[in-house]
């Protein structure tokens, strides 16, 4: 099954569950491990799907550094490789915003993040995702 459509089940059974329990904020993370490297699929009400489009963008351009997935105290554990895939928006936001986004990053780290993970997606902003 392609990351594609798993991201997508993922994402529609989450929702789903979301939506029936009331839920504001989302943000769960699923990942598959690739050799070295860990393929991470993001849902997060933090960013908007225009707002995670414009990143991957800044990103690929050079106008904005790599994600990274930091330890609880800001230290790097492993850094973005690859592009950012925005996927698809999703129904829950957080901090006012209406929907969120479902995103696709992979961090070169032999190690697998468990039950929780910080992605920082720029200077002022890290957000903690729990494992889905």
């Amino acid at each position: 099954m392609s990351k594609v459509r798993i991201a997508a089940v993922v994402v529609s059974l989450f929702a789903a569950a979301q939506l029936a329990s009331g839920a504001q904020c989302v943000n769960k993370f699923v990942t598959t491990r690739q050799g070295v490297r860990q393929v991470v699929t993001l849902l997060t009400g933090k960013l908007t799907f225009q707002e995670a489009q414009d990143l991957a963008k800044a990103i690929s351009n050079k106008q904005s550094p790599p994600l990274e997935w930091v330890d609880d105290g800001g230290k790097s554990i492993a850094r973005q490789t690859g592009p950012l895939q925005v996927i698809r928006p999703m129904p829950v936001g957080c901090d006012g915003k209406t929907s969120g986004v479902v995103m696709i990053v992979t961090f070169g780290a032999a190690i697998s993040p468990a039950k929780k993970m910080n992605v920082k997606f720029d200077a002022k902003t890290t957000v903690a995702f729990e494992q889905q």
